[in-house]
């Protein structure tokens, strides 16, 4: 038995303020911690490969600044926040590359039923189901990588430097035959210097998150985050 659940509007709204807690049906759903705020929701950050941070996105979104909602067809959760264009240029002035990883991360939480253990992050090659990158010439693709983290429960810790963590990845190598996907931001080119995001691009990227109890029935959750460059 397969069941997709995503919070309700009602649920969503306690779950984001606090956690949530009680009696309800079982389900799933993606959180940037294992109880409390923010449930409905993920962390992300822009990784700056030559620096090893986010300070693309000057540091990481942990749902703080981000506004919730609920979508239909297919039934999801939705989380958009804005990253400053002006950090991202800043940011690329000080160590410049050729791109930038969008990194997500989050826990899985199993909500009234006993977890077997089998949870799944899902982040497929239709995963970028919106963008608009064409103020500054900048564009986004996905592309496969490694699946290391792809099972774990905990996938929260996004850190920088020596002791590197990437959330629900394991690296940011490219893969080949994993299914596991993550997008890349790639700046263009034009007389001279590179073309970034700008105030004005945006792009949307669906996961879903699944866990299954006791008696075999997988629970599963979609989750849509956009980002807005302002």
């Amino acid at each position: 038995m397969y069941n997709a659940i995503a919070g309700s509007c009602a649920e969503q709204e306690a779950n984001a303020g606090g956690g949530g807690g009680g009696g309800g049906s079982a389900s799933v759903s993606v959180a940037t911690t294992s109880s409390g705020n923010y449930d409905n929701a993920v962390k992300v950050g822009l990784f700056n490969p030559l620096s090893q941070d986010y300070s693309y996105s000057n540091g990481v979104e942990d749902g703080s600044n981000s506004t919730f909602g609920t979508a239909s067809s297919p039934t999801r959760t939705t989380q958009s926040f804005d990253i400053a264009a002006s950090d991202y240029v800043s940011a690329y002035n000080n160590n410049g590359t050729a791109y930038s990883f969008v990194i997500i991360g989050g826990y899985i939480r199993n909500n009234n039923f006993t977890s077997n253990n089998k949870y799944g992050w899902n982040v497929d090659s239709a995963a970028l189901v919106s963008s608009t990158m064409s103020n500054g010439g900048s564009s986004i693709s996905l592309s496969e990588t490694n699946a290391g983290n792809q099972n774990n429960q905990d996938n929260t810790t996004m850190s920088t430097g020596s002791n590197i963590n990437l959330g629900i990845y394991s690296s940011i190598a490219t893969a080949s035959g994993t299914g596991f996907y993550r997008a890349v931001i790639v700046h263009g080119s034009g007389r001279g210097s590179a073309t970034l995001p700008a105030a004005g691009d945006n792009f949307t990227i669906r996961l879903s998150v699944e866990d299954q109890d006791s008696g075999g029935t997988t629970y599963s959750a979609i989750h849509d985050v956009t980002v807005n460059f302002t």
